[in-house]
């Protein structure tokens, strides 16, 4: 008799399990506090098309600082990238213009924020940390990620989401290209960088919302430099995203420019880590690319979601 229990017993608990598996997936799809964990042990190759790669990765709030006089390049950062965020939010130093924006032309969200005196360059830094604010104010529980993009830069969506569900957005970090000065590392704000939830929770809370803390954090003109200071006023430090090979996912110039290896003084001087040429420039899971003309967008974008090669 014990020879047929035990099979019995073994069969019970696998049908069981069988049983039980369905309602745990349905639970962490229908919890959005379970929905990161569950999809960040998903292996890239189970996913079988773009609309899997959307729907099974986290959520990222992508964030543009820009101007009025700039919403054409505006128009072509939303048209070529940003638009594959969950969110792309523009933003803009200033109340809104007398005459409202055209919104047939303009066809993406636009945030304006403090006031027109924001709106130069040796203010750069104050309209960062004033834009963080804001999100953190009407969008920091919505999202997991938080992706801070120039209208000159050039992002691949898809890869940023495969690097980041496998990161916990529950961890105080930010990611980006590391550059360095001679008291600390940062993120070079170009080539774009991205909080976490938890990250940009405790910089909120404990910088942003008290106007005391966030006076002590004005540092630098630099925005990058001094968004680096500010953080690590709470713990938070910047991380490479590299690729399993250590080459670069985020970059501070043009694909050509890192590809020939045209880069200036002043790069060479900030980065981190080494920098090789050639097909060793930059990862095939590429994240960013700055300083792109418009020109130069609309031809990223024709080459990575236009051109096919043929089934031969």
């Amino acid at each position: 008799m014990e020879f047929y229990r035990r099979p019995l017993f073994t069969y019970s608990i696998i049908l069981l399990l069988l049983a039980v598996q369905p309602l745990i997936h349905l639970y962490y799809q229908s919890n959005p506090k379970c929905f990161h964990y569950a999809l960040t042990t998903l292996a890239y190759e189970a996913v079988v098309n773009h609309t899997d790669i959307v729907n099974l990765n986290t959520r990222i709030l992508c964030w543009i600082p820009t101007t009025l006089k700039r919403l054409d390049r505006a128009l072509i950062a939303y048209e070529t990238w940003a638009r594959r965020c969950d969110y792309p939010l523009f933003i803009i130093a200033g109340s809104p213009p007398s005459s409202p924006v055209n919104r047939s032309a303009y066809p993406f969200p636009i945030a304006f924020i403090a006031n027109d005196s924001i709106e130069k360059y040796n203010q750069l830094s104050e309209k960062v940390l004033l834009s963080l604010a804001h999100i953190y104010k009407e969008y920091h529980e919505q999202y997991d990620w938080f992706f801070k993009g120039d209208d000159d830069t050039f992002v691949i969506i898809e890869n940023l989401r495969y690097f980041l569900r496998r990161n916990p957005s529950n961890v105080s970090a930010y990611y980006g290209y590391v550059g360095r000065t001679p008291d600390r590392f940062y993120a070079l704000g170009g080539a774009g960088y991205v909080l976490s939830q938890e990250a940009l929770r405790r910089f909120g809370k404990e910088v942003l919302s008290r106007p005391n803390q966030r006076n002590l954090c004005r540092t630098d003109v630099a925005e990058d430099i001094n968004l680096a200071a500010c953080l690590s006023r709470v713990g938070i430090t910047v991380l490479s995203l590299r690729d399993q090979e250590k080459l670069e996912t985020f970059h501070s110039m043009t694909f050509e420019s890192h590809f020939v290896g045209n880069s200036t003084r002043w790069n060479e001087g900030q980065r981190k880590l080494v920098i090789e040429n050639g097909e060793k420039c930059c990862s095939p899971w590429s994240i960013s690319f700055h300083s792109l003309s418009p020109d130069q967008m609309r031809m990223m974008h024709f080459l990575l979601y236009r051109l096919r090669r043929a089934p031969i």
